[in-house]
């Protein structure tokens, strides 16, 4: 039993790692919308009105840029409802793209709500509710799922495989799908880099 709960953790691990490779452009594009645990936290911050929660989310060295926006935004309290705005997308602005430049990942702006893929939300969830056990088991599901389906495609298509050329080249791309697939989410699971990855 501990054994197969270690695997199903290992494989949930190991999916989210995949899939936040798979799709880099949004692996950490939760962390620029509105609704995301940056801004979220910055909505508060303003409202308690210290700007510390924030310092976490960026480099100690760019600090002072995100201070110099929140005295901003703050300073603009008593403004207009313009001027709070703007001043309030400038902090959100800032605090951003200084943190998606730590990352190493490209700024785009900072978008809407509901722009959070729904596993991320998930994800968050499950740190809001101290308990992982449903996003293990759903994360899992969908693992196994993948995995049973690529090696099913594969395993018809060579049974196929030597009846034409054809229908060989069809069974040599469902395996390199299917073992590439098995093999990243192994790697990245062992906490090995992707740039190692088996190639054919």
């Amino acid at each position: 039993m501990k054994k197969q709960k270690k695997i199903r953790t290992t494989l949930c691990a190991s999916i989210m790692l995949l899939a936040g490779m798979a799709v880099s452009t949004t692996a950490f594009a939760h962390c620029d919308s509105l609704d995301g645990p940056v801004l979220t936290e910055a909505k508060s911050a303003l409202q308690a009105r210290d700007v510390t929660p924030l310092l976490k989310w960026v480099p100690e060295n760019r600090e002072d840029a995100v201070r110099k926006a929140f005295d901003e935004a703050m300073s603009q309290q008593g403004g207009s409802q313009t001027s709070q705005e703007k001043a309030r997308q400038h902090l959100f602005t800032t605090l951003v793209r200084i943190h998606r430049e730590a990352e190493g990942a490209s700024f785009t702006g900072v978008k809407p709500a509901d722009h959070i893929p729904a596993v991320v939300q998930e994800a968050d969830a499950a740190l809001s509710a101290n308990s992982v056990d449903s996003l293990v088991a759903k994360v899992t599901a969908n693992v196994e799922h993948a995995i049973r389906e690529k090696f099913a495609k594969a395993q018809h298509s060579k049974q196929l495989a030597n009846q034409s050329v054809k229908q060989g080249r069809e069974y040599v791309n469902d395996y390199i799908h299917y073992v590439h697939f098995v093999e990243k989410v192994n790697g990245l699971a062992a906490g090995k880099s992707s740039d190692t990855a088996h190639q054919h």
